[in-house]
């Protein structure tokens, strides 16, 4: 006898972004009949739930029971504005939701609040669609969640936060079936000469699942902390490296789109380039394909390095003088923070879906994702083709970056349909010029993902 369950199931047939929702009790049926081909299935979390104090949130909420019949989950993340006479808080505040699972807890997002967004001309409420698929198998069935926000303001002041998740009906030629904490610190501390990174998250040995074709590494960081050397970690570039089994994978980590944030405009700094994030965006976790570097059924040596860089800024720096070598030593929880990044990580194993008629394993893209190959040829002298892929038609962003993180060429393109592209780059920067030798990041950004890669100029 086949049972079945009440529990409330929001859906929208319209494709557009939300505009509002209905919610009703329904009767849990096979799976065919939560939504019409073509529906999206909608489950509202963190309904107005108001925020004012670095405390998290812990809540249990019922998602559909099968993830494979799903093409994609989208996380709505809408913040708004308390009711006057009460605010926001008008501080850029990191915040974040993971999936507590009996193994611990699994980030799955990671936002940052705007500055001031209430006003004249300023929007109030924001919300961003997070592409969280590679996390279907947690989330399924009922699920604990947990939603923080880092705000420190109290009172009444704050933020209204409302979460929708969007479960798009489809298949996808990968299925994302497991997912397995890596390294975890949300405080890690750089440039001190006594507390090396690779002290504060040694190497780990990974088993590889032995039924995985597909093996990615997805890594939540953002930097924080100013007024040190190179005012880091929150307005410097320094590149990261994910090492899997002495292959690496290297990622500069800078953003330098905040002025385009679509939270906006804002009050204060929220249109300059930092560490991995910008107010009022959400933060995406850098992805690698680790896949040629394991073997399914065996253990992985896996580690994380970050560029070198010491802070002479530090109070433990017998050489350090205030306003000689920057304007403090001492931290003072104000103007001058340590330089540390928000860090948390995962493996995440795939296999090949099941119902997919015709797919080809070996080379069929992710829907759900794009793809970056490394350039040719590398290093490079007069010019280099970058190829890329991408699941569907759409608009695409392709930037290069020196070494300091200084966008040097951005070319916008657009594509009617989905597969493998090229640009071949000349080794010149947006005013025609030459670069110098040395090396630089490219990176591509579409359907809301974003891989880089390094390259090599030679004269």
């Amino acid at each position: 006898m086949r049972s079945f369950r009440l529990r409330t199931v929001c859906v929208r047939r319209d494709p557009r972004p939300v505009v509002s929702l209905l919610c009703v009790a329904a009767v849990t049926l096979p799976m065919a009949a939560l939504a019409a081909p073509g529906d999206t299935t909608w489950v509202r979390t963190f309904d107005h739930d108001f925020y004012n104090w670095a405390t998290p949130h812990y809540q249990t909420f019922t998602f559909p029971d099968d993830p494979s019949m799903w093409e994609s989950i989208r996380l709505f993340y809408t913040i708004e504005c308390p009711d006057p006479p009460n605010d926001c808080d008008p501080w850029d505040r990191l915040g974040y939701m993971r999936v507590v699972t009996p193994q611990g807890e699994v980030e799955i997002a990671r936002i940052v609040t705007p500055y001031d967004i209430t006003g004249p001309n300023r929007p109030g409420t924001c919300t961003w669609e997070i592409n969280v698929s590679p996390y279907k198998a947690l989330l399924r069935g009922e699920v604990e969640l947990m939603n923080y926000i880092e705000s420190w303001i109290g009172g009444n002041n704050g933020w209204i936060v409302t979460c929708d998740f969007a479960f798009v009906e489809g298949e996808r030629a990968w299925e994302p079936y497991k997912v397995v904490n890596l390294f975890q610190d949300d405080y890690l501390l750089i440039g001190d000469p006594n507390d090396p990174v690779e002290n504060q998250i040694p190497p780990e040995l990974v088993e590889i699942d032995p039924r995985a074709e597909r093996v990615k590494v997805r890594v939540f960081v953002t930097g924080h902390g100013q007024a040190n050397t190179l005012n880091c970690a929150e307005f410097c570039p320094l590149t990261h490296t994910v090492t899997a089994n002495g292959d690496d994978y290297s990622r500069l980590i800078w953003r330098t789109d905040c002025a385009s944030n679509p939270c906006s405009p804002q009050g204060g700094t929220w249109q300059f380039s930092r560490a991995g994030w910008c107010p009022g965006s959400d933060a995406p976790a850098w992805t690698s394909d680790i896949t040629s570097s394991v073997t399914p059924g065996e253990t992985a040596l896996i580690s994380y390095t970050v560029q070198d860089y010491v802070n002479d800024c530090r109070p433990d720096n017998p050489e350090c003088v205030d306003g000689v070598t920057c304007a403090l030593c001492a931290y003072n929880g104000g103007s001058h923070t340590p330089p540390h990044y928000t860090l948390q990580s995962q493996v995440v194993f795939y296999k090949p879906h099941d119902g997919i008629v015709g797919a080809d394993p070996a080379t069929a893209a992710d829907p759900a994702e794009i793809d970056l190959a490394q350039n040719r040829p590398n290093p490079f002298l007069a010019a280099t083709e970058i190829g890329y892929v991408i699941s569907r038609g759409g608009p695409v962003q392709l930037r290069i970056h020196d070494s300091a993180g200084r966008l040097v060429r951005e070319v916008r393109r657009a594509h009617p349909r989905g597969g493998s592209y090229t640009w071949s780059w000349d080794g010149t920067d947006a005013g025609g010029s030459r670069v110098a030798s040395g090396a630089y990041f490219y990176s591509i950004h579409a359907a809301g993902e974003m891989i880089s890669r390094k390259m090599i100029r030679v004269e």
